[in-house]
């Protein structure tokens, strides 16, 4: 009986959220508000169509779990040295500032008690990543400085809501020193301490194993096999002292090891996607729709507090970890709402008794709010970033003598230290203008001088000396800043020469537009080199693939974009390939050439000549047989294409026919 409740009630959530998430989508609401709403019109406070939450709440504890596995799958260990400080200490000083401002709020207004206060302080502090990035990646923002700023606070939150709720039972307990606070710290201390020995043993010991074995037994049992681990690693952390949730974030961290980390991710992607729409579901079913029909306004307010407070703390919090004033303001804007780790916080907390009555009702109103309001704080970022400064600090060593006949250098990643680097050793003046942080110290310790500040902006490159630079080199991946950044540099140098780094070819005529007079497209160039190895591999002369890489750039990409194009040196290439060519080997003393003489290799056989021979500089042509071949040679051998592969694997004692015989 109670599994064909079950199942209606689960037939219900599915029925029901179909056509709110349509509705949602068209409306370009966040799923995860879609989720929630179809929550409350389905339960019990509302339609009444699932009488009881709990019996889906079962379900989506497990959809909590399986969401902090796949956090485990991602635990940026290796990754977080690569966050920077701006991410660290700023996502580390967002979240304390955002939950003290919130607790001291309610303390103030004695709204709640110390722990209550505490406890919304921490739900409020952590912010949404799930309804965000759609957001950033529908305005072309994810590659922005704001963008990075964000995600790499966003990372930060994530890791930082595991300890959080291992530490709630502490909360939980009652007086400022309540009874048994050291008993709960030890508990908590004893599951960590655990639960870190048996990640650590794991992580080494678990993904060999899980490997070999599925060589062994053959792909077909992955699955049964990594589930088996999930499972026992859940358990041996319960054992700890943990929670199922903790178990599973454990396993995450162990099975991120593995060989084939990418089946993990795909075989239990299905089910997290159902299983974690349940979880926002039944937190939906819990809110009482008549509260918010009672209190609109409270709800409204509450809404509006957590948008400011998140975002005028975020601000000062990026600001400290020296983000660049647009930058901070474009990402504290981002951050203020309440993310879906709030609600994992919220149920664990919710059991401890933290979290109960009007004061749930509250958080979920408001936060599923502050989610409908994200993409409308997102739009605002511009027109208030706008009013503030492009640059970081006055204080960068950018001299006037510097700022002519110079080329400017917009971003400090891989491209850009390479650019920087070359022109430098070429004795050509530069300046480097870079939003980031960590990348502008990077450039500093390498001796370049740097301006940490926003380019898109123009105050930043109006310090860097843009009126009069000879060369601007845009190596940003963003392709919305860049256009920005083409615009902002053509508009006050007429003359500069602008060359832009981009990843895609649909991008380049639209940076054209913008003003720059070349654009490097990193999947064409990737296509050239490809083009330009194939055709070496074939033994096509040197001047006919300089010729072809040529016309492909000159005729701006049409032979790619049109593959019936085929212009006139494509039929010569045609005609000369079909004719023979040749090709050079340089006798390396491994080879089975070495110390035979040309009579003995017999390359007759395989119909190719050796008109010439290369020896310490000194041409010899044609070559005697008698001649013994030594190690530093070089042959120029002509035929077919077919008989060079043969005639070089002969020479290197690789083919089927060896020269020793």
């Amino acid at each position: 009986m109670h599994g064909s409740v079950f199942l209606r009630d689960l037939a219900w959530v599915l029925a029901a959220s179909l056509p709110v998430i349509f509705l949602f989508r068209k409306l370009k609401a966040p799923s995860i508000a879609a989720f929630l709403v179809t929550g409350m019109l389905i339960g019990p406070h509302a339609l009444g169509l699932v009488e009881d939450p709990a019996r889906v709440s079962g379900i989506a504890e497990l959809g909590v779990a399986l969401i902090l596995f796949f956090v485990g799958l991602e635990f940026p260990l290796a990754r977080l040295k690569t966050l920077g400080r701006t991410a660290l200490v700023g996502g580390a000083l967002q979240m304390v500032f955002a939950a003290g401002v919130t607790t001291a709020v309610l303390l103030a207004f004695r709204v709640v008690g110390p722990r209550e206060a505490l406890f919304a302080g921490l739900l409020v502090s952590v912010s949404s990543t799930a309804v965000v990035l759609p957001v950033l990646a529908s305005r072309d923002e994810l590659g922005s400085p704001s963008g990075k700023q964000f995600l790499g606070v966003a990372l930060f939150q994530d890791l930082a809501v595991i300890p959080l709720i291992l530490l709630l039972p502490a909360l939980a307990l009652q007086g400022p020193v309540a009874p048994g606070t050291g008993a709960v710290l030890t508990k908590v201390a004893v599951a960590v301490v655990g639960s870190a020995l048996l990640i650590g043993v794991a992580r080494f010991v678990v993904p060999r194993v899980l490997d070999r074995f599925v060589r062994v037994a053959g792909p077909e049992t992955f699955t049964a096999a990594a589930l088996v681990v999930l499972l026992g690693i859940v358990a041996l952390v319960e054992t700890a002292g943990a929670s199922a949730a903790m178990g599973a974030f454990a396993a995450g961290i162990v099975l991120a090891e593995s060989e084939s980390i990418a089946d993990v991710s795909s075989t239990f992607a299905p089910f997290r996607d159902v299983l974690s729409s349940l979880f926002f579901v039944s937190v939906g079913m819990l809110f009482d729709v008549g509260f918010l029909a009672k209190h609109p306004f409270l709800v409204l307010a509450g809404a509006v507090f957590v948008v400011g407070a998140k975002g005028l703390t975020a601000y000062p919090a990026l600001r400290i970890a020296r983000a660049v004033p647009k930058t901070a303001a474009r990402a504290a804007l981002s951050l203020a709402n309440v993310g879906e780790f709030s609600f994992v916080i919220a149920l664990a907390g919710g059991k401890l008794a933290l979290l109960a009555g009007e004061g749930q009702q509250l958080f979920v109103a408001v936060a599923v709010v502050t989610i409908l309001l994200v993409p409308f704080v997102i739009s605002a970022g511009p027109a208030i970033a706008a009013r503030l400064p492009d640059v970081a600090t006055d204080r960068e060593p950018v001299t006037s003598e510097l700022r002519r006949g110079h080329v400017v250098v917009v971003g400090y990643g891989l491209n850009g230290s390479n650019v920087s680097r070359v022109l430098g050793e070429t004795g050509l003046k530069t300046v480097v203008v870079e939003a980031d942080a960590d990348r502008a110290d990077n450039a500093r310790r390498d001796g370049v001088p740097v301006l940490l500040a926003d380019a898109t902006g123009i105050e930043g490159l109006l310090m860097a000396g843009i009126v009069r630079a000879r060369a601007v080199v845009v190596t940003i991946p963003d392709p919305s800043a860049s256009r920005k950044v083409v615009r902002l540099c053509r508009s006050r140098n007429a003359d500069v020469r602008i060359i832009v780094r981009t990843r895609y070819i649909r991008e380049v005529e639209e940076l054209r537009r913008a003003g720059a007079d070349e654009v490097i497209p990193e999947e064409f160039e990737t296509s050239i080199e490809i083009v330009a190895r194939v055709l070496r591999s074939l033994h096509v002369p040197g001047n006919l693939i300089a010729t072809q890489i040529r016309i492909l750039r000159d005729e701006a990409y049409r032979k790619l974009r049109d593959p019936q194009a085929r212009p006139e040196a494509g039929r010569r290439l045609s005609a000369l390939m079909a004719a023979g060519t040749s090709d050079l080997v340089l006798i390396l003393p491994e080879m089975a050439a070495a110390g035979k003489t040309l009579g003995e290799i017999h390359l007759e056989e395989e119909h190719v000549a050796v008109p010439a021979l290369l020896r310490d500089g000194v041409p010899l042509a044609p070559p005697p047989l008698d001649l013994t071949i030594e190690a530093g040679d070089t042959l120029l051998l002509v035929g077919a294409h077919e008989d060079l592969v043969h005639a070089t694997k002969r020479l290197e004692g690789s083919g089927p026919e060896e020269v020793a015989r």
